[in-house]
């Protein structure tokens, strides 16, 4: 019979509970995620970031990064491509502040909801998987943090500029105004700063599959190289807007790269953790 150590130590699994229970944990986690995210999104919404006139973080956040990621006119050729922001559904303001407001709301309670998402599955582990679950968590944040700000500073305001020359080049020697959607514009900010986020982790999840014995390191060496270049080009393709193919290239190939030494380490480790074991 086991001791109480043993038990301490023994995954959750040992510990059958009913379907029932596992929904209604989660449901009630889930709960707690709705309700932190909900009251992180109305106090950093409200938060001035201009005392004298009261301009609110909600609606300061989108201006901000509209402006910066594009441009207000492009030069191309000796003519000047004037850029202008224009709103064509009615809703589109609230919908661009309730957007803004989730976003901060998920920002703010990123602490409540790494919590709960842990103590979730907390039980299912052992000790030391949830020391690496720890270490990585913070790995994969800062990952995901590092593929937003290459996002909003590299690779949105070069793909814009690059659509408003194309624009130029199809309207020849005429004059020409670039009109863009504010709710559309927003939308396609967040979701490539989210999806650019998201493909970064591709190293990370490549180390530890490698790490860990999943896959091998040959899957990313030799032959398969070329496989590992056209599957990084196509997430470069659908990170990047740019349809010029310069920023496929650049998210591509420097994807690749990362995914490569990934693999090295991983397999690194890997034989390491074989040989001490």
């Amino acid at each position: 019979m086991p001791d109480e150590e043993e038990f301490r130590d023994a995954p959750a699994e040992d510990q059958p509970r009913s379907i029932s229970e596992h929904i209604v944990e989660l449901s009630i986690r889930l709960r707690r995620i709705v309700v932190a995210v909900a009251i992180a999104g109305i106090i950093l919404s409200a938060i001035p970031v201009d005392t004298r006139y009261y301009i609110p973080l909600i609606s300061y956040f989108p201006n901000k990064v509209i402006s910066y990621v594009l441009p207000s006119e492009v030069v191309w050729r000796g003519k000047v491509i004037q850029v202008h922001i224009a709103q064509y559904n009615p809703f589109g303001g609230f919908n661009i502040l309730l957007k803004t407001a989730i976003l901060l709301g998920v920002l703010g309670a990123s602490p409540v909801i790494a919590r709960e998402i842990y103590a979730y599955i907390a039980p299912a582990l052992y000790p030391h998987e949830k020391k690496k679950i720890v270490r990585f968590s913070f790995v994969a944040v800062g990952l995901f943090m590092l593929g937003v700000l290459v996002a909003f500073l590299i690779v949105m305001p070069f793909a814009f500029r690059i659509m408003i020359i194309t624009s130029a080049a199809v309207a020849g020697d005429n004059t020409l105004i670039a009109f863009a959607d504010v709710e559309q514009l927003f939308s396609t900010i967040i979701l490539i700063a989210v999806a650019t986020g998201v493909a970064f982790e591709a190293p990370l999840i490549v180390y530890l599959l490698v790490s860990l014995g999943i896959v091998s390191e040959e899957w990313f060496t030799g032959e398969n190289k070329k496989f590992v270049l056209l599957a990084s080009l196509v997430l470069g393709a659908a990170i990047s807007p740019d349809p010029s193919g310069v920023g496929m290239l650049v998210i591509g190939l420097a994807m690749f790269s990362a995914i490569l030494t990934a693999a090295k380490l991983g397999a690194r480790k890997g034989k390491v953790k074989r040989e001490t074991g």
